[in-house]
């Protein structure tokens, strides 16, 4: 625009720069001439900058890539992203009890995720992963949202909004394994439809679903779910209260709902079990946490009714708890990060990362953890399990783990054949993790 205005006053000047010449004495009409060369140059040379500048706007790429920590292409205006994620959790571990029942020397791949996850005219998301680990493959989130700004309306394979150590991301999570009330509940992705709304400091969730991606049934049941957080910061430091909601119902053809759980590790036997039991049941969850700079302490109690399916004489329909606390300590001064949209917690970041040559982010922590799945002549045993840890984080992207845990299970399923005299296990657990993700 400037130069097609310079380019017009210069032609203006020309103009009248040759009226005046037949006016001038000869000497002044010389220099003239070579004023009016220097200006047709001038004018030659603006044309000419200003054909490159528009050629140069035409080929610029109408897209951007970023780099870190793995490709993401995005359009020029920002409407259209997409990216490629994963993440890969290399576990090992050993596992024995008092009893001599249980004896693991064991490594596998925990996790071994791949997918993508954008966005398309702004407002239309998508998220899709696969998981590779174990003997089959099996999809993880697969979801479809409209984001409405405080408002999403999202469709897809996801997980029902229940337990604060659930939602928040295993590659963010303190401990290697989730509170074990979270099994033994069936805290899993399902087939749904939700709402899900949130600003800074609060979260508001609720779907309908309709059993997971991996159900053969014809009819799957339904299930209900709900989750309301609030996080609001206290001076130098936040508390995240919350509290949530699940009902399920099970679908004609399908087998009754039955509760389990392992003593705090993904190898081994599930030594509180229920077997088969319930048609429907009701759960209801409180989480309280805290964060103040390097230290966090954190919470929740989980309570579920089960509804029989064969009623029993004599006794009623039966209730299970689980409940944990736990407390960790940032020795490198980091801090656990708050995302108050989801009520969840997010990506450590080291001040000093080790590939700067710096020390990385280190961080103890302790837990005690809760299942009990003894009620109503239901015998699926009590588990109490202590839990230690040690995380140092490499990088924003890379974490190695070391966690030790010593469960103490009574009234099991196994407690009159394999658990010995005092009908009562007793399992310890060393288990270490390489993990990264992208």
């Amino acid at each position: 625009m400037i130069g097609k205005r310079f380019t017009r006053a210069l032609g203006i000047g020309t103009a009248l720069s040759t009226v005046l010449l037949s006016a001038l004495p000869a000497a002044a009409q010389q220099s003239i001439e070579s004023l009016q060369e220097q200006l047709e140059m001038l004018q030659n040379q603006i044309m000419e900058l200003t054909a490159a500048q528009q050629k140069q706007a035409s080929s610029a790429p109408d897209f951007k890539i970023k780099w870190k920590p793995a490709p993401t292409i995005s359009s020029a205006d920002g409407r259209f992203e997409m990216g490629i994620k994963g993440r890969m959790f290399f576990d090992t571990a050993w596992v024995d009890d008092a009893d001599n029942t249980e004896s693991v020397r064991a490594a596998k791949f925990r996790l071994a995720r791949l997918g993508v996850a954008g966005k398309a005219w702004n407002n239309l998301k998508y998220n899709f992963e696969v998981d590779f680990a174990g003997d089959k493959t099996s999809i993880k989130d697969a979801t479809i949202g409209y984001d409405l700004g405080l408002t999403t309306v999202q469709i897809g394979h996801f997980k029902t909004f229940n337990s604060l150590d659930e939602q928040t991301s295993d590659t963010y999570t303190t401990f290697m394994e989730r509170a074990t009330g979270n099994a033994a509940f069936g805290l899993t992705r399902q087939m749904g439809i939700a709402v899900l709304a949130g600003d800074k400091t609060w979260s508001a969730s609720a779907g309908a679903f309709r059993g997971a991606q991996s159900d053969t049934a014809n009819d799957t049941g339904q299930t209900f779910a709900a989750r309301l957080t609030y996080g609001p910061k206290v001076g130098d430091g936040l508390v995240h209260m919350g509290v949530s909601y699940r009902h399920r119902n099970k679908g004609a053809d399908q087998g009754a709902y039955s509760y389990s759980t392992a003593p705090f590790t993904s190898f081994g036997t599930k030594f509180v079990n229920t077997g088969a039991l319930a048609k429907t049941d009701n759960l209801f969850g409180a989480e309280l946490a805290g964060v103040y700079g390097p230290f966090s302490v954190q919470g929740e109690y989980m309570t579920l009714k089960a509804k029989r399916l064969t009623p029993a004489v004599g006794f009623g329909d039966p209730s299970f708890q689980s409940y944990y606390v736990d407390a960790s300590w940032f020795i490198t001064g980091e801090s656990r990060p708050y995302e108050g949209k989801s009520g969840t917690f997010g990506r450590v970041k080291p001040k000093s990362p080790a590939y700067n040559g710096g020390w990385g982010a280190w961080q103890v922590a302790a837990r005690y953890d809760v299942t009990n799945l003894t009620d109503e002549n239901i015998f699926g045993g009590d588990q109490k399990t202590w839990i230690v840890g040690l995380n140092w984080y490499l990088n924003d992207w890379s974490r190695l783990m070391a966690n030790y845990s010593r469960a103490k299970i009574t009234d099991g399923p196994n407690s009159l054949t394999t658990n010995g005299p005092d009908r009562a296990n007793k399992v310890n657990a060393v288990m270490l993790r390489a993990q990264v993700d992208w």
